[in-house]
This record gives C-alpha cells, sequence and structure tokens, in this order.
C-alpha cells in the first residue's frame, strides 16, 4: 500500500510537470506569435510613410525645387595626399557639387569661388590616405567641406555637398 501511495504521488508529480511545461510552451508560442504580428505591423507602417514621404515630384515641383535650391557643379580637384615621410606620394582626384539654400546664393558662390576653391585645396592636401578610405572618412570629408564655404558665404548657405567623383592614384 505504501508502494502504491509513493507511485500516485511521482505520478501526480509527472502531470504537474508535463503541465507546466505545456503551459510555458503556450505562452512562449503566443510570444512569438505577438511579437512576429508586431514585426509585421511595425515594418509594412514604416514602408507606407517612407512611401508617402518619397512620393514622385511633378514637373512644376520638380521645376520649383531646380529653382530655388540650385546645385552648382566645381571643376574636379586634384591634390598631393599627405603621406608619411619616405612613403609613395598618393593622389586624389575630387569633383564636387554643391547644393544651395537658395537661387540668391548662386551668385555669391560665384563671386566667393576663389576663396572656396583654395579653402578645399588646402583642407583636402592636409588629408592622409586612411582619412579617405572609409565611408565615414568620406561624410566627414563632406560636412567640413561644407562648413568651410558657409563660413565665407553671407546671403546664403550649401546645405548639401555631393561627391561626384574620387579617385585615389
Amino acid at each position: 500500500m505504501a508502494e502504491e501511495e509513493e507511485d500516485e504521488e511521482i505520478q501526480e508529480e509527472g502531470n504537474r510537470g508535463s503541465k507546466k511545461r505545456l503551459i510555458i510552451a503556450v505562452a512562449a508560442f503566443l510570444l512569438l506569435l505577438g511579437g512576429g504580428g508586431a514585426l509585421y505591423y511595425f515594418h509594412h507602417k514604416n514602408n507606407r510613410d517612407n512611401e508617402a514621404a518619397h512620393h514622385r515630384l511633378t514637373p512644376k515641383e520638380m521645376e520649383k525645387m531646380i529653382k530655388n535650391h540650385p546645385i552648382v557643379d566645381l571643376k574636379p580637384f586634384i591634390v598631393n595626399l599627405t603621406v608619411p615621410p619616405g612613403g609613395t606620394p598618393q593622389y586624389l582626384k575630387i569633383q564636387l557639387a554643391l547644393k544651395l539654400d537658395r537661387k540668391e546664393t548662386t551668385k555669391e558662390v560665384d563671386y566667393r569661388l576663389p576663396e572656396i576653391k583654395s579653402a578645399i585645396l588646402i583642407l583636402l592636401g592636409a588629408q592622409s590616405l586612411p582619412d579617405l578610405q572609409s565611408t565615414g572618412g568620406k561624410l566627414a570629408l563632406k560636412d567640413a567641406i561644407r562648413h568651410r564655404i558657409n563660413a565665407r558665404l553671407d546671403s546664403g548657405k550649401v546645405t548639401e555637398v555631393y561627391i561626384t567623383e574620387f579617385v585615389i592614384q
């Protein structure tokens, strides 16, 4: 009889353990299902927001944007990069385009072009190959160019610098 009671206790413990496992498995499944649903919802919500934000411009809107935010192409710059003593000379050829905040700024950029070119040449000549090899280095260079140009402008500013050609030899 004592053995039968022990068997019943062991069987009850086994039933409780399997019930716990079943509850945990169902809870885990529901969590995964809820997480997947949330991921699906937010992913598709972001796609809808991006589509709305990047709508196609009508020809009239495009013309207005081009007129109000002109882009000025600069001629290519060719400079010697900074190299360690005894190192092989390295050259950078870079072409830039400047997006301006308004069309009136174009006249000032044209007038101050020698100042702007000088500032860019000095900045480029101070660069080294390791500075420019990474994407972060190129982005930092674009930002530095924009700041140097904007420091020389009075009537407007450069909102973006585009690198349209980049060759290191």
